[in-house]
C-alpha cells in the first residue's frame, strides 16, 4: 500500500527540525581535509583549548613562531638560519660544532673541554676543568693563569722574540737580541750573544770566562780569585798571580 502525500499539511515543522538537527550536530569531529586544505585568513587564528596538535607529516611556517611554554624537541634539528637564544642554555648531551663559533661574553666550563680545531678566544675565558685544543690556540685577549703551566715533550713557550726551549742545553731562555740564559749538566749559565763569553754557576765555583780576538781567560771564585789568561805588563806589580792564576795582594 503506497504513502499518501497530504497536501494540505505544510513542511514547515520539517523545516524546523531539520534546522534543529544542523545546530546540534557535531561533524567537525571527524572532520577530514582533502587536497584542497584549509585557509585562515583575514586576521583569523586557529585555538585549541584543552587539547593537542598533532603533526605526522611536516609543518611549514614561514612566518614567527612564537613558543611561551615548555618546548620539547626529540628527534634530528636543523638550523640553516641565524640561532640566538637570550636565556640560559643546559646542553645536557654530546654536542659538535662543525662551523667557527664565537663566544662574545665570558665563557665558563666546569668540565673537560676538547678542542680539535684551531681556537681563537677574544675575551675572558674560565676553564676550572681540563682543557684539551688539540689544533692551534689563539689568545688575543687577558689570561689569567691561576695554576701551573705544564708544557710535556719538547714543547717551547715564544713571547714576543723570547723563546723558553726545554731542549737547548739543559732548558733554556732565548733573548730577543741574542745570547740565553741555560742550565746545564755542570750548572746555571748566561751566554751572551756571540756565543763566546759565559757567566757560570757550578758546585762551589762561580766564574766569568771570556774569548776574545785578544784575550782568552776567565775570572774564577772557588775559595779565592783566579785570573787566567792574563797578558804580561813591565809595570810595577800590586797584586802577585802565581803559576795556577790565584791572584794576591802584593805588600812587597
Amino acid at each position: 500500500m503506497g504513502q499518501i502525500h497530504n497536501l494540505t499539511e505544510s513542511e514547515f515543522p520539517d523545516i524546523l527540525r531539520r534546522l534543529r538537527a544542523l545546530e546540534f550536530a557535531t561533524n567537525q569531529n571527524h572532520m577530514a581535509i582533502g587536497r584542497g586544505g584549509l585557509s585562515v585568513h583575514s586576521g583569523g587564528m586557529i585555538t585549541i583549548e584543552n587539547g593537542g596538535l598533532n603533526v605526522t607529516g611536516s609543518a611549514t611556517i614561514t612566518g614567527i613562531l612564537n613558543a611561551d611554554g615548555t618546548v620539547n624537541l626529540t628527534g634530528i634539528i636543523g638550523v640553516s638560519g641565524p640561532l640566538t637564544v637570550t636565556g640560559t642554555t643546559k646542553l645536557n648531551g654530546p654536542t659538535t660544532v662543525g662551523g667557527n663559533t664565537t663566544v662574545n661574553g665570558d665563557l665558563t666550563t666546569n668540565g673537560k673541554l676538547d678542542v680539535n680545531g684551531p681556537t681563537t678566544l677574544d675575551g675572558n675565558t674560565t676553564a676550572t676543568g681540563d682543557l684539551t685544543v688539540n689544533g692551534p690556540l689563539n689568545i688575543k685577549g687577558t689570561s689569567t693563569l691561576a695554576g701551573d703551566l705544564n708544557v710535556t715533550g719538547n714543547g717551547k713557550i715564544k713571547a714576543g722574540g723570547m723563546t723558553v726551549d726545554p731542549g737547548l742545553l739543559g732548558g733554556s731562555v732565548q733573548f730577543t737580541n741574542g745570547g740565553y740564559l741555560s742550565g746545564t749538566t755542570d750548572g746555571p749559565q748566561l751566554t751572551g750573544p756571540a756565543g763566546n763569553a759565559f757567566v757560570y754557576v757550578r758546585n762551589a765555583l762561580a766564574g766569568i770566562q771570556a774569548a776574545a780576538i785578544k784575550l782568552v781567560g776567565a775570572v774564577t771564585v772557588q775559595g779565592g780569585l783566579q785570573i787566567t789568561g792574563l797578558p804580561t805588563t813591565t809595570q810595577p806589580a800590586n797584586l802577585h798571580i802565581d803559576s795556577s792564576g790565584n791572584v794576591s795582594r802584593s805588600t812587597a
